[in-house]
C-alpha cells in the first residue's frame, strides 16, 4: 500500500481550506471486484472552524481505480483550483466548475497516461504564460495480477509486502505541456526528462534550486539514483543528480527513496532538499552550496533518528513561528503482516517533527508536541497549511485503512507570523512557481508556491512565514514566474496579505495576535 495522496486547497475560494484524499489499494484487494474507491477523491469541505463535510459524490469526483497522488493547479487560469490524480492504469484530470463541483476532462485534455503513475506536480516549466504544465513520475510497467514473486528466503516474502522494485520492469516518466487551449502534449523526450533508464519514480517536486528564475525538478526514485533536473531555460533540462550530490546517500548509497521537499532550512537564500526513504535508510538533508549539495543529515542529528522507520510524507514548515523551518515526517510500514517480522519496523509508526535549532541541528519534538498522543497509524502523504486561519501552521496526514488525521497547531508563544496569497495575471493565476522573500529580525526567508510535492500530496498555496519577535517585516519581495518583481517595505506582521501581480498588495485580514511573554 504505497498510495496516500492528500491535499489542502480552497475548492470554492471561500477562504477556508478543504481536504481531498486519494484512496489507494493493494495487490490483494484491487483485482476481482474488490477494488477500493481509489480515484474517488474524497473531499471534506470546510465548515466553520474545524468541521468538515464529505461532498465526494456531489463534487463529481467519482472515477475509480488505484489512486496514488493528487496535485492541485489551475490549468485553465479561471481562478478555480483543478485536480490531477494519478494511479495504476490511468490518471484523471478534474476541472473545477465552481462551487466545489468537478468535471472529468481527462480524455479531452489528453492526460490519461498509462502504467503505474506515482508522484505528480504542476509548474510553468517553460514560462510561456500558459498556466501550468504537469510532470508525472511512473513506478513500474507491470500487471498487478501477474507480479513477479520475491526470491525465496527474502526478508519480506510471505508477509504481504510488495515485490522488490528491482524485480519489476520500470517505466518512463512524462512531462505534459499545457497548450493553453485545454489540452496537453507529451514533451518528455524533447525536454530530456523521460527517464529512459526506467527507474522507479515516486515523489516529485519543483523548485528553483539554482536561483536563476526557472523551475527545476527533483524526482525521488525507489531503489535507484534520484534525478535532479536543472531547467536550462529553452524548454529542456539537464540531469544533474550525481554531479549535484542529490542522487545518492552521503556515502554513495543507492536508497529506496520515497519523497522530498525543498526548503531553505539554514536561511542562506538557497533551497535545500530533504528526502525520505525505506527502512534502515536515514533521510538525507542536502545542503545547497551554490547548486552543489552536501548531505548534512548526520551532522545535523537527523540521520540517527530517521534510520529505522519506513518514511513517506515530508515537509518543511515553521510550526513554532521562530523563523526557522521544522521538518515533518510521516512513517509507516507497507503491511500489518510486518508486525510479526522481527527485522521489520512496525506497521504503525510514530510521526516525527524535527525542530530546527537555528539551522545548526534538529531535535525530534513530536512527543512533546502531542503528535503521537493518540493511536499510532501507518501514515503516507502530508499536506501543510493554516487550516483554521489563525496564522499558525497546521497539517493533515493520510492514514492507511482509516480516515486522515488533522493536527491543529495550538502552540502559544510570543512569535509573530504572516500569510501571503498570490494572484497572477501575466503569470499563471495560482502563481505556482512564484517566490516570496521576507526580511525580518535580521534574517531573510524564502519560499515558493508549489502545485504538489512532498510524497504525492499538495499543501496550501498560501505561503506561511514565522517571524519570531519581529512585528514588522522590513522588506517583502515577490518574484513572479514570468520574472517580474515587486517589493514592499515595512509591512505589519500577524496578517493575511493578498499580492496581485499588477494591482499590488492589500491586507485581507488580521491573524491571531501572539501571546505575550
Amino acid at each position: 500500500m504505497a498510495g496516500g495522496g492528500i491535499a489542502l486547497f480552497d475548492c470554492d475560494n471561500d477562504g477556508k481550506l478543504d481536504i481531498a484524499v486519494v484512496n489507494d489499494s493493494t495487490t490483494r484487494s484491487f483485482p476481482g471486484g474488490r477494488r477500493r474507491d481509489a480515484h474517488s477523491v474524497s473531499p471534506g469541505r470546510s465548515r466553520g472552524r474545524i468541521h468538515f463535510t464529505d461532498i465526494t459524490t456531489a463534487a463529481g469526483l467519482t472515477a475509480r481505480g488505484w489512486g496514488m497522488a493528487i496535485a492541485v493547479g489551475d490549468y485553465d487560469n479561471d481562478g478555480l483550483p483543478d485536480l490531477y490524480v494519478t494511479g495504476y492504469g490511468h490518471n484523471v484530470l478534474y476541472h473545477n466548475e465552481g462551487g466545489c463541483r468537478f468535471k472529468d476532462v481527462t480524455e479531452h485534455a489528453g492526460v490519461k497516461v498509462g502504467g503505474f503513475s506515482t508522484g505528480a506536480a504542476w509548474a510553468d516549466y517553460d514560462r510561456d504564460g500558459y498556466i501550468d504544465d504537469v510532470f508525472v513520475a511512473r513506478y513500474v510497467d507491470e500487471d498487478v495480477n501477474h507480479l513477479p514473486a520475491l526470491a525465496p528466503g527474502s526478508e519480506t516474502a510471505g508477509v504481504g509486502m510488495p515485490e522488490a522494485p528491482d524485480a519489476m520492469t520500470g517505466e518512463s516518466d512524462i512531462l505534459l505541456r499545457n497548450r493553453g487551449d485545454g489540452t496537453f502534449e507529451d514533451v518528455s523526450v524533447r525536454a530530456g526528462v523521460s527517464n529512459p533508464a526506467k527507474l522507479h519514480g515516486m515523489g516529485v517536486i519543483w523548485g528553483d534550486y539554482d536561483n536563476d528564475g526557472w523551475p527545476d525538478l527533483f524526482v525521488a526514485n525507489d531503489s535507484g539514483a534520484n534525478y535532479l533536473y536543472r531547467n536550462v531555460g529553452n524548454g529542456t533540462f539537464e540531469e544533474n543528480g550525481v554531479s549535484s550530490g542529490t542522487a545518492l546517500g552521503a556515502n554513495g548509497e543507492t536508497y529506496g527513496n520515497m519523497g522530498g521537499d525543498f526548503g531553505d532550512y539554514n536561511r542562506d537564500g538557497r533551497l535545500d532538499l530533504v528526502t525520505t526513504r525505506y527502512r534502515r535508510q536515514p533521510v538525507s538533508l542536502y545542503e545547497n552550496d551554490k547548486v552543489v549539495f552536501t548531505d548534512v543529515a548526520a551532522a545535523s542529528d537527523l540521520a540517527r533518528d530517521t534510520a529505522a522507520p519506513v518514511k513517506w510524507g515530508v515537509g518543511f514548515g515553521d510550526f513554532d513561528d521562530d523563523g526557522w523551518p521544522e521538518i515533518l515526517i510521516a512513517n509507516g510500514n507497507f503491511s500489518s503482516s510486518t508486525d510479526g517480522v522481527q527485522s521489520e519496523p512496525k506497521f504503525r509508526e510514530p510521526l516525527q517533527l524535527f525542530r530546527n535549532i537555528r539551522g545548526q541541528s534538529f531535535v525530534d519534538v513530536a512527543t512533546q508536541a502531542g503528535l503521537n498522543a493518540g493511536p499510532l497509524q501507518s501514515r503516507r502523504g502530508v499536506a501543510l497549511g493554516d487550516i483554521n486561519n489563525d496564522g499558525k501552521l497546521d497539517f493533515v496526514v493520510f492514514n492507511v485503512d482509516g480516515p486522515p488525521s488533522l493536527f491543529l497547531n495550538e502552540s502559544r508563544n510570543a512569535n509573530h507570523h504572516v500569510l501571503f496569497r498570490l494572484v497572477g495575471s501575466r503569470s499563471n493565476r495560482m502563481a505556482i512557481g512564484a517566490r516570496v522573500s521576507v526580511s525580518a529580525g535580521g534574517i531573510t526567508q524564502i519560499d515558493e508556491i508549489r502545485g504538489g510535492g512532498g510524497y504525492n500530496s499538495s499543501s496550501d498555496t498560501r505561503l506561511h512565514f514565522g517571524l519570531g519577535q519581529s512585528a514588522v517585516m522590513s522588506s517583502v519581495e515577490v518574484r513572479w514566474p514570468d520574472g517580474g518583481r515587486q517589493e514592499f517595505q515595512n509591512l505589519g506582521a500577524d496578517a493575511l496579505y493578498e499580492v496581485h501581480e499588477e494591482q499590488g498588495i492589500r491586507k485581507i485580514t488580521n491573524l491571531e495576535i501572539p501571546a505575550s511573554r
